[in-house]
């Protein structure tokens, strides 16, 4: 889904993230995709806070780094928004044209938008006909706070880049699974001793969860379709403030000690953090449930930082009772050697989905 701006352009995709800037360029092969240019530079703690930029010259400085250590030389880029300022929502309207309903979502969003109209970004996406109502069409409706996106541009123009798309973080992660043929539920091998007891094979849906710093983007699809999306705040910096109360120390060295050492962190707490955790997620599988009986989640595709923690597709299967796959898009994508520690990359790629997803708009 192209969301809020419509591009033409070859685009890099840039990920600006609570910790983080990662960037990502793609070649599109008749084989695949290959990745072209990459890079993960680190932000410092609140310099971004809940998608509000807070410290811009840090922030414009980590996207110039980034630039420089990818050697890109493509200037346009999409970039990815979620949280409490964006509003995702399926609604019904008459049935029309593309053309038409432009003309009319301001007034669509007004209705179903809580902020004011003035203050937002608005876009849709035509679903098709609902399945119930001939008579009426299935439309995904989106709006962002315009401060939100408006920093987020103008620190990529302090860097010398130009904002041509802006997606939404579980749309991006969508794309690259479904870009690299991952979303069908049939081709997904459960090992015998954890597969559940269904008879809705067909009927099961996907979950694609990514777990980064601070926030949790869960995206259901059923059939290659939508069907429930929803941001959560909730993600790896809980676990370095458990570790660091846990053991006494300061918060830089307990996010070392995550990264670096985490089998020296008291195990209580490691329970804790992924007791929380499968709660988060247990209460967006149980939303979707509510009103989707017929076809409940058979997989879940875990990304984002956190699925970089040893062992947490079992810690969560454990707690969930569903299968759990790490979404390494690496896996699929070819790495180029040239400059690039191919065995570092393919390390971090579970956290590199949302700019793959991105970038995969340049070939749309």
């Amino acid at each position: 889904m192209k969301l809020f701006s419509r591009k033409k352009d070859a685009v890099v995709g840039v990920d600006i993230s609570a910790t983080a800037i990662k960037l990502i360029e793609l070649e599109k092969k008749k084989s695949g995709y290959r990745l072209k240019a990459f890079a993960n530079i680190p932000l410092p703690r609140d310099a971004i806070v809940e998608n509000t930029v807070i410290d811009s010259i840090a922030v414009s400085q980590a996207l110039l780094d980034a630039v420089e250590e990818s050697g890109t030389k493509v200037k346009n880029v999409a970039i990815a928004v979620s949280g409490n300022a964006l509003i995702i929502k399926t609604i019904q309207v008459p049935t029309t044209t593309e053309f038409e309903l432009e003309a009319q979502i301001s007034f669509e969003a007004d209705q179903h938008v809580p902020f004011d109209i003035e203050d937002v970004y608005s876009d849709f996406q035509i679903l098709g006909v609902n399945e119930d109502d001939p008579e009426v069409m299935d439309v995904v409706l989106v709006a962002c706070k315009r401060e939100v996106v408006d920093d987020y541009q103008l620190v990529l123009s302090e860097a010398g880049l130009i904002t041509t798309c802006v997606d939404c973080a579980v749309f991006a992660i969508e794309n690259a699974a479904e870009e690299l043929g991952l979303l069908d539920v049939s081709s997904i091998e459960l090992d015998a001793a954890e597969a559940l007891d269904s008879d809705s094979e067909e009927g099961g849906a996907v979950a694609l969860v990514n777990i980064g710093a601070n926030i949790i983007n869960v995206n259901i699809l059923c059939n290659g379709k939508m069907m429930f999306v929803r941001d959560q705040f909730y993600g790896g910096q809980n676990l370095t403030e458990l570790i660091q109360k846990a053991h006494a120390i300061s918060f830089s060295a307990a996010e070392e000690m995550k990264k670096q050492s985490i089998a020296m962190v008291d195990s209580n707490v490691i329970a804790e953090f992924y007791d929380n955790l499968g709660s988060e997620i247990s209460r967006s599988l149980d939303f979707y449930s509510a009103n989707n009986t017929e076809d409940p989640v058979q997989s879940i595709m875990l990304s984002g930082g956190c699925a970089l923690l040893p062992n947490i597709d079992l810690e969560l299967y454990n707690r969930l009772g569903i299968e759990v796959r790490i979404f390494n898009p690496f896996e699929y994508i070819e790495v180029s050697p040239q400059g690039l520690d191919i065995e570092a990359v393919r390390a971090i790629g579970p956290m590199m989905v949302v700019p793959v997803g991105l970038a995969m708009r340049s070939f749309d």
